[in-house]
């Protein structure tokens, strides 16, 4: 971690001039810029920010491991049987299998691990800059340094978040009192002591409270929130730089996050409290609508795949993750059914999980594609969509990070009381608005007598929704439920579901 800390911000030392707000997310690292220069101007501040924003959308973080490769691997969503072994696929096969310290997978979790600190330590160094720069020398003045600010430290919450559900076992394994991993506020800081997983819950919560306090009246007072608003819209000059909220992580993200990070915890009212904030706010807007009429099939074929409307915050990639799809699901196109690889479900838990509701459920209808003579189905989240329209090519460049219908099962989850008649009702009316906008107009609940048969059903579309997102396996093991998958039963045992820390931090105290 100390080679870590001692760069300073090498990832955001980017170029400096910009025509469009595509321009504000199309930056790439260049050389090295004296830190002194780069907080000396309101550009350098955002070419900071925008650097954080693209470091976390590369493969070693979320625009390939920590959504669709190696996390979801991890969490048993793809048949091993049918699964790639080469290139990317082979550290995706280590993992599966739980052999943490191949030398296939080795090297893709050191870069993750590392990517991520580094992530930290430039947040920390952006916050500690803004905290002190003169509004003065921002184009919307004190609303964009505290705009900069607030993200920051958000971002700063949801690494240590993840790292902390990838290295430490969930709070309803009862870890206690030992430690896992450092949370990290300041820069520099060269030696940072092991936490408790109550310690870094406590922190993530703080710094979220504290973004979701300085960019409530920056995002709540805006217009700018419908999906071709958050995704798609074009704005020219500086003023660009506060377009498309949704590639960035606004009020409504954090609110969302801080749901999730609650219910993580366990701490159920809080959790409920937050969602209930973007539910209530979904009624008066519908900024992040889940209704059916978004998802007709037209508008799958006009290349909605990822319903991008229901996205609350994503990052881009404006050409990676086609390319990543190439090498990972179509390498083998031109081979025989049989000696093809790609990510795919099986029809046996692809009938486990979708059930009765298959026929008329969106995700199966168009995001999947049937396969291996009827025994798979491949993920279509990340094939290339047409880019004639603005559908295919949001979806091309989108790596979604939190949806509302993610809110919705929160919700759902976290009011359900066993007893009280009104709150599940309510409970289900929150599952059933998800369901009914992926096309599922009637929701069967004659299965249901307790809460755990509740939480069951809400798992079992939570598979359907988070394929290819990376959310599966930390469902599991906040829930410490036994996660049924092709080859059988996997407890959420840290033997399983906690990862080793790299050998070189193996003197973090």
């Amino acid at each position: 971690m100390k080679k870590i800390y001692r760069t300073i911000i090498s990832l955001a030392c980017l170029a400096l001039t910009f025509s469009s707000c595509q321009d504000w997310l199309d930056l790439y690292p260049s050389d090295e810029i004296k830190e002194e220069y780069l907080f000396s101007s309101g550009d350098g501040f955002r070419t900071a920010l925008n650097g954080i924003y693209r470091k976390l959308s590369t493969f070693d973080l979320y625009g390939s491991n920590l959504t669709w490769g190696i996390v979801d691997a991890w969490g048993q969503v793809y048949d091993k049987n049918r699964a790639p072994t080469s290139g990317s696929g082979q550290a995706m096969s280590k993992i599966c299998n739980f052999n943490y310290k191949h030398s296939e997978l080795t090297p893709t979790t050191d870069a993750m691990w590392n990517a991520a600190w580094n992530i930290i330590a430039n947040c920390n160094n952006l916050i500690q800059q803004a905290e002190v720069a003169d509004p003065a020398l921002f184009y919307d003045h004190d609303t964009e340094r505290r705009m900069i600010l607030g993200e920051a430290i958000g971002v700063r919450a949801y690494m240590h978040f993840d790292l902390l559900r990838m290295y430490a076992p969930a709070p309803a394994a009862n870890p206690n009192t030992r430690t896992f991993i450092p949370y990290v506020d300041k820069y520099p800081s060269y030696v940072n002591d092991k936490q408790t997983v109550s310690y870094c819950l406590e922190h993530a919560i703080a710094d979220l409270k504290e973004s979701q306090r300085i960019l409530f009246d920056i995002d709540t007072e805006s217009t700018n929130f419908n999906p071709d608003r958050r995704f798609v819209q074009k704005v020219a000059g500086e003023g660009a730089f506060a377009a498309l909220r949704g590639y960035r992580l606004n009020y409504y993200a954090v609110t969302a996050i801080l749901a999730r990070v609650y219910l993580y915890a366990g701490m159920n009212d809080e959790a409920y409290a937050e969602a209930k904030k973007l539910i209530d706010e979904e009624e008066k807007t519908k900024y992040f609508a889940a209704d059916e009429s978004y998802y007709a099939s037209d508008n799958f074929k006009n290349g909605n795949m990822k319903m991008y409307d229901n996205i609350i915050f994503a990052l881009y990639s404006p050409t990676e993750l086609v390319d990543w799809d190439s090498e990972i699901n179509h390498l083998t196109d031109g081979k025989s059914e049989s000696d093809q690889n790609y990510l795919s479900w099986s029809s046996k838990m692809l009938d486990a999980v979708y059930g009765i509701e298959k026929e008329n459920d969106f995700r199966f209808k168009y995001q999947l594609e049937l396969k291996y003579y009827g025994y798979n189905y491949r993920t279509l989240k990340y094939y290339k969509q047409v880019e004639s329209t603005e559908y295919g090519k949001a979806n091309n460049q989108i790596i979604p990070m939190i949806r509302m219908s993610e809110v919705y099962y929160i919700a759902a989850e976290a009011i359900y009381t066993e007893g009280d008649l009104l709150k599940i009702a309510e409970a289900k009316s929150y599952l059933e608005k998800v369901k009914k906008g992926r096309g599922i107009k009637t929701v069967d609940y004659s299965s249901v007598s307790s809460k755990n048969d509740f939480v069951n059903m809400i798992v079992n579309d939570a598979r359907r929704e988070f394929f290819g997102e990376g959310q599966t396996l930390y469902m599991f093991k906040r829930l410490n439920k036994v996660l049924t998958c092709d080859s059988g039963e996997i407890p959420m045992t840290e033997e399983y579901v906690v990862l080793p820390l790299p050998d070189s931090e193996s003197n973090i105290k």
